[in-house]
Protein backbone atom coordinates (compact mmCIF):
# COMPACT_ATOMS: atom_id res chain seq x y z
CA UNK A 1 0.00 0.00 0.00
CA UNK A 2 1.05 3.28 -0.48
CA UNK A 3 1.80 5.86 2.53
CA UNK A 4 2.13 9.19 2.98
CA UNK A 5 5.36 10.32 5.28
CA UNK A 6 5.07 10.89 8.57
CA UNK A 7 6.86 13.81 8.31
CA UNK A 8 3.50 15.28 7.87
CA UNK A 9 2.26 13.92 11.22
CA UNK A 10 5.39 15.16 13.41
CA UNK A 11 4.77 18.92 11.60
CA UNK A 12 1.53 18.83 13.94
CA UNK A 13 4.44 19.08 16.81
CA UNK A 14 4.01 20.66 20.01
CA UNK A 15 7.62 22.15 19.76
CA UNK A 16 6.87 25.53 18.00
CA UNK A 17 9.66 26.17 14.58
CA UNK A 18 9.28 30.04 15.54
CA UNK A 19 12.65 30.73 13.39
CA UNK A 20 12.72 33.35 10.83
CA UNK A 21 9.58 35.48 8.79
CA UNK A 22 9.80 33.01 6.20
CA UNK A 23 9.20 30.12 8.33
CA UNK A 24 7.68 30.93 11.04
CA UNK A 25 5.63 28.11 13.42
CA UNK A 26 2.19 28.40 11.10
CA UNK A 27 4.25 27.04 8.57
CA UNK A 28 3.98 23.71 10.08
CA UNK A 29 0.96 23.03 7.47
CA UNK A 30 3.24 24.25 4.71
CA UNK A 31 5.96 21.77 5.70
CA UNK A 32 3.29 18.80 6.48
CA UNK A 33 2.12 19.08 2.85
CA UNK A 34 5.23 19.34 1.57
CA UNK A 35 6.48 15.85 3.13
CA UNK A 36 2.73 14.75 2.11
CA UNK A 37 3.07 15.26 -1.40
CA UNK A 38 7.03 14.25 -1.80
CA UNK A 39 6.42 10.56 -0.54
CA UNK A 40 6.88 8.04 -3.42
CA UNK A 41 5.14 4.65 -4.27
CA UNK A 42 8.29 3.60 -3.62
CA UNK A 43 7.94 4.73 0.25
CA UNK A 44 5.28 1.75 0.45
CA UNK A 45 5.41 -0.14 3.29
CA UNK A 46 6.56 -3.57 2.09
CA UNK A 47 8.45 -5.59 3.99
CA UNK A 48 11.53 -5.93 1.68
CA UNK A 49 15.29 -5.59 2.87
CA UNK A 50 13.45 -4.04 6.61
CA UNK A 51 12.67 -7.02 8.55
CA UNK A 52 11.10 -9.98 8.64
CA UNK A 53 7.95 -10.98 10.60
CA UNK A 54 8.83 -11.98 14.88
CA UNK A 55 8.19 -15.29 15.42
CA UNK A 56 8.42 -14.48 18.94
CA UNK A 57 7.38 -11.84 21.17
CA UNK A 58 10.95 -11.59 22.79
CA UNK A 59 12.23 -11.29 19.51
CA UNK A 60 9.24 -8.83 18.92
CA UNK A 61 10.87 -6.79 22.07
CA UNK A 62 14.34 -6.80 20.59
CA UNK A 63 12.95 -5.31 17.36
CA UNK A 64 11.45 -1.88 18.89
CA UNK A 65 14.60 -1.67 21.70
CA UNK A 66 16.46 1.50 20.78
CA UNK A 67 18.73 0.00 19.00
CA UNK A 68 16.43 -2.33 17.02
CA UNK A 69 15.24 -1.81 13.94
CA UNK A 70 12.25 0.87 12.51
CA UNK A 71 9.95 -1.77 11.13
CA UNK A 72 8.64 -4.98 13.53
CA UNK A 73 6.09 -7.55 12.23
CA UNK A 74 3.82 -10.03 13.57
CA UNK A 75 3.30 -12.30 10.86
CA UNK A 76 0.92 -13.96 12.46
CA UNK A 77 -1.42 -13.67 15.64
CA UNK A 78 0.88 -13.34 18.78
CA UNK A 79 0.06 -13.59 22.69
CA UNK A 80 1.97 -11.99 24.91
CA UNK A 81 -1.04 -11.92 27.60
CA UNK A 82 0.41 -9.49 30.82
CA UNK A 83 3.48 -8.43 29.00
CA UNK A 84 4.73 -5.32 27.89
CA UNK A 85 6.08 -4.08 24.76
CA UNK A 86 8.43 -0.86 24.99
CA UNK A 87 9.04 1.20 21.69
CA UNK A 88 12.41 3.40 21.87
CA UNK A 89 14.79 5.10 19.98
CA UNK A 90 14.72 7.72 16.83
CA UNK A 91 14.16 6.13 13.58
CA UNK A 92 14.18 6.82 9.95
CA UNK A 93 12.23 4.54 7.95
CA UNK A 94 14.34 2.03 6.01
CA UNK A 95 17.40 4.14 6.35
CA UNK A 96 16.16 5.74 2.38
CA UNK A 97 17.82 9.09 2.85
CA UNK A 98 16.49 9.55 -0.19
CA UNK A 99 13.17 9.38 0.91
CA UNK A 100 13.68 9.84 4.68
CA UNK A 101 11.02 10.54 7.29
CA UNK A 102 11.23 9.46 11.03
CA UNK A 103 8.96 6.63 12.29
CA UNK A 104 8.80 3.37 14.00
CA UNK A 105 6.24 0.73 12.33
CA UNK A 106 4.43 -2.34 14.02
CA UNK A 107 3.13 -3.97 11.11
CA UNK A 108 0.29 -6.85 12.21
CA UNK A 109 -0.66 -8.12 9.02
CA UNK A 110 0.32 -9.52 5.52
CA UNK A 111 -0.15 -8.32 2.22
CA UNK A 112 0.04 -9.28 -1.60
CA UNK A 113 2.46 -7.72 -3.99
CA UNK A 114 0.34 -4.90 -5.12
CA UNK A 115 0.36 -3.75 -1.22
CA UNK A 116 -3.10 -4.98 -0.49
CA UNK A 117 -3.58 -6.52 2.92
CA UNK A 118 -4.55 -10.13 2.74
CA UNK A 119 -4.50 -10.68 6.46
CA UNK A 120 -5.00 -8.98 9.34
CA UNK A 121 -3.44 -10.26 12.89
CA UNK A 122 -3.59 -9.57 16.77
CA UNK A 123 -1.18 -8.77 19.11
CA UNK A 124 -2.20 -9.64 22.79
CA UNK A 125 -0.24 -7.35 25.34
CA UNK A 126 -0.16 -5.89 28.82
CA UNK A 127 0.70 -2.55 27.26
CA UNK A 128 2.65 -1.25 24.88
CA UNK A 129 4.91 1.75 25.99
CA UNK A 130 5.43 4.43 23.17
CA UNK A 131 9.22 6.14 23.47
CA UNK A 132 9.65 6.64 19.70
CA UNK A 133 8.33 9.73 17.43
CA UNK A 134 6.59 8.74 14.50
CA UNK A 135 5.45 5.51 15.78
CA UNK A 136 2.55 3.86 13.83
CA UNK A 137 0.27 0.44 13.96
CA UNK A 138 -0.78 -0.91 10.59
CA UNK A 139 -3.71 -2.70 9.56
CA UNK A 140 -4.08 -4.64 12.50
CA UNK A 141 -5.26 -5.09 16.43
CA UNK A 142 -3.14 -4.50 19.29
CA UNK A 143 -5.08 -5.83 22.17
CA UNK A 144 -4.64 -4.17 24.98
CA UNK A 145 -3.50 -0.53 26.27
CA UNK A 146 -1.31 1.83 24.47
CA UNK A 147 0.65 4.60 26.36
CA UNK A 148 2.21 7.38 24.21
CA UNK A 149 5.25 10.03 25.28
CA UNK A 150 6.50 10.73 21.75
CA UNK A 151 5.19 12.66 18.97
CA UNK A 152 3.47 11.63 15.94
CA UNK A 153 1.42 8.42 16.96
CA UNK A 154 -1.19 7.22 14.18
CA UNK A 155 -2.71 4.41 12.59
CA UNK A 156 -1.97 3.08 9.02
CA UNK A 157 -5.02 1.77 7.42
CA UNK A 158 -4.32 -0.19 4.39
CA UNK A 159 -7.03 -1.45 1.57
CA UNK A 160 -8.39 -5.39 1.47
CA UNK A 161 -8.42 -7.25 -1.64
CA UNK A 162 -12.13 -6.52 -1.79
CA UNK A 163 -11.18 -2.44 -1.76
CA UNK A 164 -12.45 -2.01 1.93
CA UNK A 165 -10.75 -0.91 4.33
CA UNK A 166 -7.90 -2.65 6.81
CA UNK A 167 -8.60 -0.79 9.93
CA UNK A 168 -5.97 0.16 13.02
CA UNK A 169 -7.60 -1.00 16.33
CA UNK A 170 -6.84 -1.12 19.57
CA UNK A 171 -8.05 -3.12 21.84
CA UNK A 172 -8.05 -1.58 24.89
CA UNK A 173 -7.65 2.17 26.00
CA UNK A 174 -4.99 4.71 24.39
CA UNK A 175 -3.04 7.12 26.68
CA UNK A 176 -1.24 9.95 26.08
CA UNK A 177 1.54 11.41 28.86
CA UNK A 178 0.11 14.98 27.91
CA UNK A 179 -2.60 17.03 26.69
CA UNK A 180 -0.76 18.46 23.75
CA UNK A 181 -0.21 15.29 22.74
CA UNK A 182 -3.19 14.37 22.42
CA UNK A 183 -4.29 17.12 20.56
CA UNK A 184 -1.93 16.65 17.85
CA UNK A 185 -3.08 13.19 17.58
CA UNK A 186 -6.45 14.56 17.21
CA UNK A 187 -5.68 17.20 14.70
CA UNK A 188 -4.71 14.13 12.84
CA UNK A 189 -7.52 13.45 9.54
CA UNK A 190 -9.66 10.17 10.96
CA UNK A 191 -7.93 7.95 8.31
CA UNK A 192 -4.90 8.23 10.11
CA UNK A 193 -6.50 7.38 13.41
CA UNK A 194 -6.71 4.14 15.05
CA UNK A 195 -10.24 2.69 16.03
CA UNK A 196 -10.32 2.78 19.92
CA UNK A 197 -12.31 0.46 22.10
CA UNK A 198 -12.03 1.77 25.13
CA UNK A 199 -10.81 5.02 26.34
CA UNK A 200 -8.96 8.38 24.99
CA UNK A 201 -7.45 10.36 27.57
CA UNK A 202 -4.09 11.68 29.24
CA UNK A 203 -2.63 10.00 31.69
CA UNK A 204 0.07 12.20 33.43
CA UNK A 205 1.59 9.92 35.00
CA UNK A 206 3.27 8.21 31.52
CA UNK A 207 7.09 9.36 31.15
CA UNK A 208 7.76 12.47 30.25
CA UNK A 209 7.53 14.04 26.44
CA UNK A 210 10.00 12.03 24.29
CA UNK A 211 12.40 15.33 22.73
CA UNK A 212 13.82 14.49 19.75
CA UNK A 213 17.13 17.22 19.12
CA UNK A 214 17.26 19.05 15.79
CA UNK A 215 21.10 18.72 14.36
CA UNK A 216 22.71 16.84 12.16
CA UNK A 217 22.32 12.83 12.00
CA UNK A 218 23.62 9.68 10.56
CA UNK A 219 21.59 6.86 9.76
CA UNK A 220 22.67 3.76 10.44
CA UNK A 221 21.63 0.45 9.87
CA UNK A 222 17.80 -0.65 9.77
CA UNK A 223 17.04 3.28 9.95
CA UNK A 224 18.81 4.11 13.44
CA UNK A 225 19.28 7.58 13.96
CA UNK A 226 22.30 9.15 15.50
CA UNK A 227 23.18 12.71 16.06
CA UNK A 228 26.56 14.09 14.69
CA UNK A 229 25.82 17.15 16.58
CA UNK A 230 22.93 18.93 17.99
CA UNK A 231 21.49 22.24 17.60
CA UNK A 232 22.23 24.67 14.90
CA UNK A 233 18.57 25.59 14.03
CA UNK A 234 17.81 29.08 13.28
CA UNK A 235 19.97 31.20 15.70
CA UNK A 236 23.50 30.06 14.68
CA UNK A 237 26.30 31.55 13.18
CA UNK A 238 25.00 30.87 9.38
CA UNK A 239 22.62 33.45 9.15
CA UNK A 240 19.83 31.65 9.63
CA UNK A 241 17.67 34.03 11.65
CA UNK A 242 18.69 37.28 9.78
CA UNK A 243 19.72 35.75 6.84
CA UNK A 244 22.67 36.54 4.52
CA UNK A 245 24.48 37.98 1.43
CA UNK A 246 27.82 36.45 2.09
CA UNK A 247 28.52 33.19 -0.92
CA UNK A 248 30.93 31.89 1.70
CA UNK A 249 28.54 31.73 4.73
CA UNK A 250 25.79 30.41 2.92
CA UNK A 251 28.26 27.80 2.03
CA UNK A 252 28.97 27.14 5.27
CA UNK A 253 25.48 27.23 6.53
CA UNK A 254 24.59 24.47 3.69
CA UNK A 255 27.27 22.37 4.76
CA UNK A 256 27.17 19.15 6.69
CA UNK A 257 27.94 21.10 9.86
CA UNK A 258 25.74 23.98 9.04
CA UNK A 259 22.05 24.31 9.99
CA UNK A 260 18.65 23.04 8.84
CA UNK A 261 17.19 26.19 7.57
CA UNK A 262 19.04 28.14 6.33
CA UNK A 263 18.39 32.30 4.66
CA UNK A 264 19.16 34.67 3.18
CA UNK A 265 18.19 38.50 3.20
CA UNK A 266 18.96 39.69 -0.03
CA UNK A 267 20.52 37.98 -3.60
CA UNK A 268 23.68 35.90 -3.22
CA UNK A 269 26.32 36.11 -5.78
CA UNK A 270 28.39 32.89 -6.37
CA UNK A 271 29.16 33.28 -9.75
CA UNK A 272 31.58 29.94 -11.09
CA UNK A 273 31.27 28.65 -7.82
CA UNK A 274 29.93 25.12 -6.79
CA UNK A 275 27.29 25.14 -3.67
CA UNK A 276 26.67 21.72 -1.89
CA UNK A 277 23.90 21.15 0.36
CA UNK A 278 25.10 17.95 2.64
CA UNK A 279 24.21 16.00 5.67
CA UNK A 280 20.70 14.92 7.18
CA UNK A 281 19.03 17.12 9.56
CA UNK A 282 16.15 17.48 12.06
CA UNK A 283 14.29 20.60 12.07
CA UNK A 284 13.13 22.01 15.63
CA UNK A 285 9.88 19.98 15.35
CA UNK A 286 12.36 16.47 14.87
CA UNK A 287 11.42 15.76 11.30
CA UNK A 288 14.05 15.64 8.74
CA UNK A 289 14.42 18.72 6.48
CA UNK A 290 16.90 20.97 5.32
CA UNK A 291 14.89 24.43 3.89
CA UNK A 292 16.75 27.36 1.87
CA UNK A 293 15.10 30.57 2.61
CA UNK A 294 15.21 33.12 -0.02
CA UNK A 295 12.63 35.64 0.57
CA UNK A 296 11.34 38.96 2.65
CA UNK A 297 7.63 38.56 3.82
CA UNK A 298 5.35 40.91 5.68
CA UNK A 299 3.65 40.43 8.77
CA UNK A 300 1.27 38.07 7.31
CA UNK A 301 3.83 36.21 5.95
CA UNK A 302 2.90 37.00 2.41
CA UNK A 303 6.24 37.67 0.08
CA UNK A 304 6.65 40.99 -0.53
CA UNK A 305 10.98 40.16 -2.10
CA UNK A 306 12.72 37.05 -3.57
CA UNK A 307 15.58 36.96 -3.94
CA UNK A 308 18.24 35.17 -6.49
CA UNK A 309 21.21 32.61 -6.24
CA UNK A 310 23.86 32.72 -8.72
CA UNK A 311 26.10 29.66 -8.77
CA UNK A 312 27.90 27.61 -11.41
CA UNK A 313 26.32 23.96 -9.70
CA UNK A 314 24.13 23.75 -6.69
CA UNK A 315 24.35 20.35 -6.06
CA UNK A 316 22.01 18.97 -3.49
CA UNK A 317 22.88 15.85 -1.61
CA UNK A 318 20.68 16.36 1.49
CA UNK A 319 17.20 14.64 1.77
CA UNK A 320 14.03 16.66 2.42
CA UNK A 321 15.02 19.86 1.35
CA UNK A 322 13.18 22.46 -0.30
CA UNK A 323 13.26 25.79 -1.38
CA UNK A 324 10.60 28.31 0.62
CA UNK A 325 10.71 31.07 -2.20
CA UNK A 326 13.98 32.33 -3.86
CA UNK A 327 15.41 31.78 -7.29
CA UNK A 328 18.62 29.91 -8.45
CA UNK A 329 20.41 31.14 -11.60
CA UNK A 330 22.60 28.18 -12.20
CA UNK A 331 22.58 24.33 -12.74
CA UNK A 332 21.08 22.19 -9.87
CA UNK A 333 22.06 18.80 -9.42
CA UNK A 334 20.39 16.30 -7.03
CA UNK A 335 22.68 13.53 -5.72
CA UNK A 336 21.16 9.78 -5.37
CA UNK A 337 20.79 10.33 -1.64
CA UNK A 338 19.18 14.01 -2.32
CA UNK A 339 15.39 15.35 -2.88
CA UNK A 340 14.13 19.05 -3.68
CA UNK A 341 11.04 20.64 -3.71
CA UNK A 342 9.62 24.27 -3.95
CA UNK A 343 7.27 25.35 -1.15
CA UNK A 344 4.09 26.78 -2.57
CA UNK A 345 4.18 30.82 -1.57
CA UNK A 346 2.00 33.18 -2.04
CA UNK A 347 2.87 37.42 -2.86
CA UNK A 348 0.65 40.16 -1.10
CA UNK A 349 -2.27 40.17 -3.82
CA UNK A 350 -2.69 36.57 -2.73
CA UNK A 351 -0.71 34.79 -6.19
CA UNK A 352 1.20 32.16 -6.03
CA UNK A 353 5.10 32.51 -6.25
CA UNK A 354 7.11 29.85 -7.37
CA UNK A 355 10.66 29.21 -7.45
CA UNK A 356 12.76 29.66 -10.45
CA UNK A 357 15.89 27.96 -11.94
CA UNK A 358 17.32 29.91 -14.90
CA UNK A 359 19.53 26.74 -16.08
CA UNK A 360 18.77 23.20 -15.69
CA UNK A 361 17.45 20.47 -13.06
CA UNK A 362 19.33 17.02 -13.02
CA UNK A 363 18.25 14.09 -10.95
CA UNK A 364 20.91 11.30 -10.17
CA UNK A 365 18.29 8.43 -10.77
CA UNK A 366 15.23 8.06 -13.08
CA UNK A 367 13.55 7.10 -10.15
CA UNK A 368 14.02 10.36 -8.51
CA UNK A 369 12.84 12.36 -11.53
CA UNK A 370 9.93 10.23 -11.55
CA UNK A 371 9.50 11.19 -7.98
CA UNK A 372 10.03 14.78 -8.50
CA UNK A 373 7.62 14.42 -11.70
CA UNK A 374 4.67 13.23 -9.48
CA UNK A 375 4.66 16.10 -6.92
CA UNK A 376 2.17 18.82 -7.89
CA UNK A 377 2.33 21.39 -10.04
CA UNK A 378 2.99 24.12 -7.25
CA UNK A 379 5.96 21.90 -5.46
CA UNK A 380 7.78 21.70 -8.89
CA UNK A 381 10.67 24.62 -9.89
CA UNK A 382 9.59 26.35 -12.98
CA UNK A 383 13.07 25.88 -14.98
CA UNK A 384 14.16 27.51 -18.19
CA UNK A 385 16.40 24.77 -19.25
CA UNK A 386 16.43 21.05 -18.88
CA UNK A 387 14.92 18.43 -16.15
CA UNK A 388 16.71 15.74 -16.80
CA UNK A 389 18.81 12.61 -15.18
CA UNK A 390 22.30 13.95 -14.80
CA UNK A 391 24.95 13.56 -12.60
CA UNK A 392 27.11 16.00 -11.19
CA UNK A 393 30.68 15.94 -12.29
Amino acid sequence: MKKSKVIALLAVSTLSVGILAACSSSNSSSSSSKSTAASSSKAADTFTGATTPNKTFSALQNTFKSTGNWLGATGADMDATGQELTVDGTFVADGATGEAYVARKLAIYDQNSQHQVTAQYTLTVKDIVVKSPGFYISNGTVKGDVLVSALGFHAQNGKKTDGSVSQATIDGNLKFASQALLDAYNKLDATQKVVVTGTTSVDTSLAATTEVPMGAITVGTHGLVTWTFKGNGADTQSGATTGTVDASVLTKALGAKGAWLVATNGDVDASGKTISVDGIFLNEAGTVQRTLAMIAQDSNRNITKVYTLTVDKLIVNSPEFDFEGGNVKGDVYVGAKGSILSRPMTDVTGAAVQSKIDGNLYFATQDQLDTYKALPAAQQFLVTGSVAVKAAK
